[in-house]
């Protein structure tokens, strides 16, 4: 991160709460991750514009689409030809939805997507997933943990959703979404993650190497199997934001991330004496479909 990157990382936290920043190392950690995401490819351009093939009115089809060569005439009856005398407009074979409507690509210079001013949804469905998806994990709370409506020491709720377009220039259009909560046992207090990918179009990897892609995780990872699915649950080293994780992806590439660390409160709250869930129930819950997000 260029100086460049840590000061637009730093007013986007600043513009977004109106007390003074939290100190924190792990809050503001988390913010500066979230804010440089939203900010990866703005000087290169924002999301791409969804390319849409028409279908003619009457048995007249669109017929040869491919790549960016642009469509041909619609013609609703009659030549597309000035000729004498009689001719027959040749009527194409359909194609299956799949070869007439590629992946969108974004591209350099194209707009933020649904009308949006950056990379976050604020406002609309996505936005209401991200909120579905934070009461979803508020939900898993094993018993003897409570999930309180805790602030950091700058005001700022532990509790927040987030949807943002993570696509990079050139990528195929995907979407993230991420909730984060408190978890309170007694007078300490932890965290919990979760992240929902949609399908992006890239190769499926190990699942370890999947995991260490979370946040630059680094630390031992082990594969485990949950009913024939194949996790990878990944424990630091004890110098990031959390402290473990499981990293799971779906037949169609959607990708899911639970998340886990024993302290989150800052200043004058203790740390939890013991992990939420043991490896082997992090990826059991990282499998659950109420975390997947596939759109």
């Amino acid at each position: 991160m260029n100086e460049e990157d840590l000061n637009e990382a730093l007013h986007d936290v600043m513009v977004r709460s109106s007390p003074p920043p939290s100190m924190d190392p792990a809050h503001a950690l988390d913010q500066a991750r979230r804010a440089r995401k939203r900010r990866t490819t703005v000087l290169a351009g924002a999301a791409a514009v969804t390319l849409v093939v028409g279908i003619g009115a009457g048995s007249v089809l669109v017929a040869n689409y491919a790549g960016s060569r642009p469509a041909g005439q619609m013609v609703a009856g009659g030549p597309s030809t000035t000729q004498s005398g009689p001719t027959t407009q040749p009527v194409a074979t359909p194609r299956p939805a799949s070869t007439l409507v590629p992946p969108t690509t974004r591209k350099s210079g194209d707009p933020w997507p649904e009308g949006q001013v950056d990379r976050t949804a604020t406002a609309g469905p996505r936005a209401v997933r991200a909120v579905t998806l934070m009461r979803d994990l508020t939900s898993a709370v094993p018993p003897g943990f409570s999930s309180p409506d805790l602030k950091y020491p700058d005001g700022s709720s532990m509790r927040w959703p987030q949807a943002q377009y993570a696509s990079s220039d050139g990528e195929q259009d995907y979407w993230e979404y991420q909730a984060a909560i408190p978890v309170q046992q007694n007078d300490r207090v932890g965290r919990l993650l979760v992240q929902s990918t949609t399908p992006d179009g890239k190769p499926a990897t190990t699942p370890c190497t999947m995991a260490q892609k979370f946040w630059g995780g680094t630390g031992t990872c082990a594969v485990m199997d949950v009913g024939g699915k194949k996790v990878g649950v990944l424990t630091t080293n004890g110098r990031g934001s959390y402290d473990q994780w499981a990293a799971y992806r779906y037949d169609d590439g959607t990708v899911v991330i639970l998340a886990q660390a024993k302290m989150g409160a800052g200043p004058g709250r203790s740390p939890l004496t013991q992990p939420v869930f043991t490896p082997r129930q992090l990826a059991e819950l990282v499998t659950s479909p109420k975390f997947k997000i596939s759109t």
